[in-house]
């Protein structure tokens, strides 16, 4: 995490800290005088880390605000009405959104703060924009408080801090939502549970006149303190039905939020500059005039950034062509070891062939034999390949029973241009006809046009039975009578030869 500059503004000191990775430095403290004001100009002129400036004085004033909800420029003009309404006579001012309403027009609920007399500021602000100082923000005690009080659970709580160098800070939160805050100068005469029983009760009562504490609400009170001053506090401040005491170990919320300073008393400066080093609010009091030297730090860190990553970028890619350029030069050179070696075997097989040449007529001669050889054994799948394309096209004969055999003298002579010395390929088709009704002229005219389509396709085709015997020994009437109502069952027996 980058170094910081810490500016602690109190009620009457201005002293400042550096700060890297949790650790605060000692202070150094710049007298309200010109001869502070030179020290403090030297200060910044050794240390250019961007400046956070905190105040805790008595001149801040809060306003809660309703407001309808708006955007853009409607929401900024209504804002700056507000502020010339309240805060003319300074330009240290903020507006922080609380909360939208959930009822009604849903308005919003706004706190407004200033800083109402910019004469304590405008004199360290001048030094640090006259060195071009990269001034963060301007905040204050109240703002960076807000952090702490999410982690106590209660809706009405009096948050109480002391001080050194500007007194006892006391801020009120409703529903963990900041609504008022307020800061008491401590004399040397009392102690600080003395100061806290007094003015803890002048708060509670001011609240309830403005209406923020409902009545018959008890008000919660912590009280960040060191260990060895708890048990003064505890002597001191007795709880009641209106008032209920709590009391937080600085030590330990230090260490909660990582801070490696060591408390050694009640102080809580040390502990508010860790929590506006490590996070601080969006919202502050500076003008864009008086930040405009940290929006150019922060553009110019921006753009070193983007230069980092483009010349990461580059140096990848750069690294990426490279490595990919070897590896294609790699492969090339394997590419050509193996062009180099097949050309080396074929040469060695043309060599071996050119004893070994065969005439033209002994190369007919052997492709003939081999298409002949193909023709004895042909798949099943070219035997079958015109019967079912036949049986596609009759969807009413069923077929039950499917074989075929080579034979070399079928009864059937070949089909033209089928092979003569082929072995034929005998098929035994059994089947029946689906829809027999009984009408046996449709049945054998139906089995005669599927003969013929087997003819016309190249097969020779022998009815081995027919559904009606209509031989000269047959009789009709007989079968007739003795079929009905039995399927009309077919077997036929077809010869395939391979083409030519």
């Amino acid at each position: 995490m980058p170094g910081k500059t810490l500016l602690f503004l109190g009620a009457s000191c201005f002293h400042a800290h550096t700060w890297k990775g949790g650790a605060l430095s000692m202070e150094q403290r710049f007298s309200d005088n010109q001869e502070g004001k030179e020290q403090f100009a030297l200060f910044l002129q050794n240390h250019r880390s961007p400046a956070y400036l905190l105040t805790d004085i008595i001149e801040e004033d809060f306003r809660h605000e309703t407001v309808p909800h708006l955007h853009g420029g409607a929401h900024t003009a209504l804002i700056q009405r507000k502020f010339e309404q309240y805060y003319r006579n300074t330009q240290f001012r903020q507006a922080l959104l609380l909360q939208r309403r959930k009822d009604g027009r849903r308005d919003d609920d706004m706190l407004l703060s200033g800083l109402t007399n910019p004469g304590l500021i405008q004199p360290w602000l001048n030094i640090m924009l006259a060195s071009n100082t990269p001034v963060a923000g301007i905040y204050s005690v109240p703002n960076i408080s807000a952090p702490l009080a999410k982690n106590i659970p209660s809706n009405h709580l009096l948050l109480l801090s002391w001080e050194k160098y500007a007194g006892l800070r006391q801020t009120y939160f409703e529903g963990k939502l900041m609504r008022f805050s307020r800061l008491t100068p401590m004399t040397s005469d009392k102690s600080i549970g003395e100061t806290v029983a007094v003015e803890a009760a002048r708060t509670q009562q001011y609240l309830k006149s403005l209406g923020l504490l409902p009545s018959g609400q008890s008000l919660s009170v912590c009280i960040i303190c060191h260990a060895d001053d708890k048990p003064g506090l505890e002597a001191r401040l007795e709880n009641s039905t209106d008032m209920q005491y709590a009391y937080l170990d600085i030590q330990e919320m230090g260490q909660h939020i990582k801070s490696k300073t060591n408390f050694a008393d009640s102080d809580a400066t040390p502990l508010y500059l860790h929590l506006l080093a490590i996070k601080p609010p969006r919202s502050h009091y500076a003008a864009p005039a008086h930040t405009h030297f940290f929006q150019l730090l922060q553009l110019r860190r921006s753009l070193y950034w983007l230069s980092a990553v483009l010349a990461i970028g580059s140096l990848l890619w750069s690294t990426a062509n490279i490595l990919e350029g070897r590896w294609l030069r790699d492969e090339g050179e394997s590419l050509k070891l193996q062009t180099d070696k097949l050309s080396q075997q074929t040469q060695q097989i043309i060599q071996g062939f050119r004893s070994t040449l065969a005439s033209a007529t002994d190369m007919k001669t052997a492709v003939l034999l081999a298409r002949k050889l193909n023709n004895y054994a042909p798949p099943p799948q070219t035997v079958l390949d015109g019967l079912s394309k036949t049986l596609d096209n009759f969807p009413r004969i069923r077929v039950d029973k499917l074989a075929w055999q080579a034979s070399a003298t079928p009864d059937t002579a070949p089909p033209n241009g089928a092979a003569v010395n082929a072995p034929a390929q005998v098929i035994t088709l059994s089947g029946d006809l689906a829809e027999f009704t009984g009408d046996y002229r449709d049945v054998l005219d139906y089995v005669e046009r599927f003969q013929q389509a087997l003819i016309k396709n190249g097969h020779g085709v022998t009815a081995l039975a027919l559904p009606l015997d209509i031989s000269p020994k047959g009789s009709i009437a007989a079968d007739i009578g003795e079929n009905s109502g039995k399927p009309a069952n077919f077997s036929l027996k077809i010869v395939w030869r391979p083409a030519l």
